[in-house]
């Protein structure tokens, strides 16, 4: 099953991941939220990043709570409140304090899922099949990309200055101080890696324009291409409802 779910189109699960979304912020809560998370996380679990895509979602949405709760309930408390310690607290403030995290939460576990089990590039073949002209491909694959070339590169630099005699550790501020040496060698890392492939685009004779066919054929079964056109139909009929309800 595993190996199965892992090897569908990257669209497929695009437009799946998309409807979900939809979904979360569609259908009133605490249904649809609830609804869509527990999907989410049943999809990452049996493709294997269950654990990632739960912590990355409980990351997102229980600072979020936390900061609305405060917000809401404490510093500008609004309706009914009880006295908490000598503390005015609004406590019918923490229900959609709680709403939106849900929500958050969710859409961070339906994209998470996409997001952690399809490698960059086989998504960009997949468009790439699919018409996505070559300067998008690059841009996509190049932000897809990003974030994990920065913490690579972050790396190296660190394991460097750690060479060179750079104390890293003492706590959270003694890192804090470690950081900002570390800023000026990992942005001109950067930089310089951009440049080399800018001039690896251009001695390839990177043409934006022109039509690219791809080495490396992503398979796309007719029971997929159909799966997508009843969840794209889906999605829209889900926001077209949104709106006139």
């Amino acid at each position: 099953m595993i190996e199965r779910l892992r090897r569908i189109n990257p669209l497929t699960a695009l437009a799946t991941a998309v409807l979900l979304v939809c979904a979360t912020y569609v259908v009133p809560a605490p249904i649809g939220p609830a609804l869509t998370l527990g999907i989410g996380v049943v999809l990452s679990s049996l493709t294997g990043v269950g654990r990632r895509v739960a912590i990355l979602a409980i990351a997102v949405a229980l600072p979020t709570w936390l900061f609305l709760a405060v917000m809401n309930a404490v510093v500008a408390p609004e309706g009914d409140t009880i006295r908490v310690a000598g503390i005015a607290v609004a406590p019918a403030a923490l229900v959609p304090a709680a709403w939106i995290a849900l929500r958050l939460g969710a859409a961070v576990a339906a994209l998470g899922w996409v997001v952690m089990m399809t490698p960059p590039l086989r998504l960009v073949h997949a468009l790439a099949q699919r018409g996505l002209p070559a300067w998008s491909q690059y841009l996509l694959a190049a932000s897809l990309a990003a974030v994990p070339e920065a913490r690579r590169r972050a790396r190296e630099v660190l394991d460097a200055q750690r060479c060179r005699g750079l104390a890293v550790g003492g706590g959270p501020l003694g890192r804090l101080r470690a950081a900002i040496p570390l800023a000026g060698p990992l942005m001109v890392s950067l930089v310089t890696d951009a440049e080399r492939h800018a001039i690896a685009l251009d001695a390839r004779a990177f043409e934006p324009r022109g039509k690219r066919t791809s080495l490396v054929p992503v398979p796309d079964p007719k029971g997929e291409r159909i799966l997508r056109t009843a969840l794209w139909a889906l999605t829209v009929a889900l926001v077209v409802w949104g709106f006139v309800r």
